[in-house]
């Protein structure tokens, strides 16, 4: 009981013992029904190709929604070195989504699962936020639960030096 007190107070710090990374061999992305923000359909194999850090959430989920506005600085960062960030509600009311994203002025792209309960259980979130990085080639190197402070600097030469690691990291300016 102490051990699981420990690790849920450590994934809360953001502590690494706590992130969950996938072991070699990672497994991929699993192709998900999706509906863009207009309504469209779309899976998430349009994400293939480069690297992308994939934040899995809910307006319902309150650390999810205080992440957001950090998690849009991110990819404002990232933007450049080539590695994307996208969103994946798994909110059942898609007008809930849209509104939040109006609201609060998110860019990046956001995309809501067709079936959040088999979009949750196909990609391993027990919990929200869930945030996975997939490389090129569409396999998950890592999975970190639970809020971060995206916008932090450090945290996104982290970020480059684990899903592009032929980019200088040490010269960011931003």
């Amino acid at each position: 009981m102490l051990r699981i007190l420990v690790l849920c107070l450590l994934t809360l710090a953001g502590h690494p013992a706590a992130a969950g990374k996938s072991a070699p061999g990672a497994t991929s992305l699993p192709v998900l029904a999706l509906q863009r923000l207009d309504g469209t359909a779309t899976t998430s194999a349009e994400w293939r190709g480069r690297p992308l850090v994939l934040n899995i959430w809910a307006t319902w989920c309150p650390p999810c929604r205080s992440e957001m506005p950090s998690l849009q600085r991110l990819a404002d960062r990232l933007e450049a070195a080539g590695i994307g960030v996208a969103a994946l509600s798994v909110d059942e009311d898609a007008n809930l989504v849209r509104e939040f994203v109006l609201k609060y002025g998110i860019r990046l792209p956001v995309a809501i699962a067709a079936t959040p309960g088999a979009a949750m259980s196909a990609l391993g979130a027990g919990a929200l936020p869930l945030t996975v990085y997939v490389d090129a080639d569409g396999r998950i190197i890592e999975r970190v639960l639970g809020p971060r402070d995206w916008a932090d600097k450090a945290l996104a030469r982290d970020i480059r030096a684990k899903l592009a690691p032929a980019l200088r990291v040490a010269g960011e300016r931003r």
